[in-house]
This record gives structure tokens, C-alpha cells and sequence, in this order.
């Protein structure tokens, strides 16, 4: 599991307990079985995005998503042409 996803189950699992909630109560709220919730917040098991936005909503959490800037690869102040881009996709500069 990712750094990302393991940081976003224990986000769910402390705002469920900042609340009060036992695993039972969320998952109910969510619409989602208490197995489930489990698997989740211990990172044994992904989401849909649908079910973190359901446990969100039960939490009173937002959902943010930050988009990192993209470098489109502008060549001396043009956009690149086709032979330029395979080129930088193949680099790994895009």
C-alpha cells in the first residue's frame, strides 16, 4: 500500500475516533459493513471512491486534491511537435 493510502486510512480512523464512532456505527452510517471498515483503516484492502467519499461525508472531512504543476514541455518558447514529445515521454520528462 502506498504512503498515500496508508495516510488517508488513518485520517479515517482518527476522525472516527475524534468522534466517538466505533467501527460498527461508521460503517453502518457509510453504508458499508464493519469487515470492510476494518480492512480499510488497517490498509489491507482499497476503496472505491465512493465508499471514501460516503465515510468522508459521515466524518465531516473534505476531500482535497492538490494537482501537482505539469511541465508541458515547451521547446524555446513553441509547444513540440509529435517527434519531440515521443522523445520526452521517452526520457521521462513528461
Amino acid at each position: 500500500m502506498s504512503q498515500r493510502v496508508a495516510g488517508i486510512a488513518a485520517e479515517i480512523k482518527d476522525a472516527r475516533k475524534r468522534m466517538g464512532l466505533t467501527q460498527a456505527v461508521l460503517a453502518k452510517r457509510s453504508g458499508i459493513s464493519r469487515v470492510a471498515l476494518n480492512s480499510i483503516e488497517k490498509g489491507t484492502t482499497n476503496m472505491s471512491v465512493e465508499t471514501l467519499v460516503r465515510l468522508l461525508d459521515v466524518l465531516g472531512l473534505d476531500l482535497r486534491i492538490v494537482q501537482k504543476p505539469v511541465d508541458r514541455g515547451r521547446v524555446a518558447g513553441r509547444f513540440p511537435n509529435m517527434d519531440e514529445l515521443k522523445k520526452m515521454r521517452l526520457a521521462g520528462e513528461i
